[in-house]
């Protein structure tokens, strides 16, 4: 299904951090957050898929400047995530590969210690919901890789998400993951009245994010 909406492609323009459990380069989604002056909107920052929580001190220590929070959404458990790869390997197998016999809580735990800005939501992002006057101005999902979390995770945001804000979506158009592909499309194809802008741009291994700007 096509999306009917076009979508631009955003140049990175800075440079990449040499941080390899930062799987994204949320680096460059605090530069889109920055040009489009999302810290100005109400609302705080929402996360779904920690991981390691690179990302997500990144994001807390931008968020701490402007008096905002991050909600950070996971299980923590790698083994969970059993989306098969079109090659046919277990995404919670590449998680615990990478993560070389650490304990992922631990390891976020870690990378995270030093904010106190940080709500972590230790939950399956299908069980988690916000009351109706919870406002998120930036929202980025990078868990569940299988199409029924994907999009169950966007209307986790969604709804919250003020006019003017932005919610990405992580493994836009990668191959190796092609039921985010197929998510997003349908996304965008049921709320194209409500988005007035999409983009993509080029993060770390060349795994594109989602950005969709909420009218």
């Amino acid at each position: 299904m096509g999306s009917e909406l076009a979508v631009n492609r955003v140049s990175p323009g800075i440079p990449l951090e040499d941080d390899p459990d930062d799987f994204v380069g949320y680096e460059l989604l605090i530069d889109f957050i920055k040009k489009r002056a999302l810290h100005q909107l109400e609302g705080d920052i929402i996360e779904i898929g920690a991981y390691m929580g690179r990302g997500t001190a990144k994001l807390a220590r931008f968020a701490r400047r402007y008096g905002k929070k991050v909600y950070a959404i996971d299980v923590f458990d790698p083994g969970l995530d059993k989306t098969l790869s079109v090659s046919g390997i277990k995404a919670g197998d590449v998680y615990e590969a990478f993560l070389q016999g650490r304990s992922m809580l631990a390891a976020y735990q870690e990378s995270t210690r030093a904010f106190d800005n940080i709500v972590t939501i230790r939950e399956d992002s299908r069980k988690v919901s916000f009351p109706a006057e919870r406002r998120f101005m930036f929202g980025f999902i990078d868990g569940c890789h299988q199409q029924e979390y994907v999009e169950n995770d966007f209307y986790v945001i969604w709804p919250h998400l003020v006019s003017g804000g932005v919610l990405g979506l992580h493994d836009y158009r990668f191959d190796d993951w092609p039921e985010v592909t197929k998510a997003a499309h349908k996304l965008m194809h049921a709320h194209k009245r409500e988005i007035s802008a999409a983009y993509e741009i080029e993060g770390k291994y060349n795994i594109l994010s989602l950005l969709l700007v909420k009218k």
